[in-house]
């Protein structure tokens, strides 16, 4: 119901951009498109209604934990310490080409899927301290996209020395949760 309420959603705006481009004729005052323009607006307001209904259904799923661990945005968190740990520890011996591997194997498993069910964060520990677990863990993912990038341009001392930012970032996230988690 997500996907076809967002692929509505774009076709109605797009309808709605074609219908209303339109000029005036001379001598009239709207164009003759507008039924398509209000046309496009009513399948816009469709698409944005089914879009919305999917998330609070997939919200109201998580609160009730139908979604199981692997959408399970703290676990993904979690479980990503270990390889972080690992890939520091050998961070110094890699090849460019090694790092750039493991730094993908990470974002693939661990940080792609995060930021896909990151809305947990939010629903589960309120705006302010979800907002806070999530900034953080973006500024990690960003750091360890550097990494990955300067490994990359094959320039090694520079993604090692990024290493370790991106996982104080991480850990500095799992803290927070950890404290929200506390706090109830």
């Amino acid at each position: 119901m997500g996907i076809a309420g967002f692929v509505l959603f774009a076709i109605g705006v797009v309808v709605a951009i074609v219908g209303g481009a339109k000029t005036p004729a001379e001598g009239s005052d709207w164009p003759d498109t507008m039924p398509m323009f209000f046309a496009g607006v009513g399948v816009a307001i469709a698409g944005l209604v089914l879009w919305r209904l999917d998330q609070r259904n997939k919200a109201r799923a998580l609160a009730r934990g139908e979604l199981g661990d692997q959408a399970d945005a703290g676990k993904l968190l979690r479980d990503l310490q270990a390889p972080l740990d690992a890939l520091g520890a050998e961070i110094e011996t890699l090849s460019p080409a090694q790092i750039t591997q493991r730094v993908d194997a990470l974002l693939s498993t661990y940080v792609l899927p995060f930021a896909e069910v990151r809305q947990q964060m939010v629903t589960r520990f309120g705006m302010e301290r979800g907002a806070e677990i999530l900034v953080t863990v973006a500024f990690g993912e960003r750091l360890l996209n550097r990494v990955w990038s300067a490994a990359g341009d094959n320039h090694a001392p520079e993604a090692r020395k990024s290493f370790p930012e991106a996982h104080h970032a991480f850990k500095e996230a799992l803290t927070q949760l950890d404290r929200a988690v506390a706090a109830g």
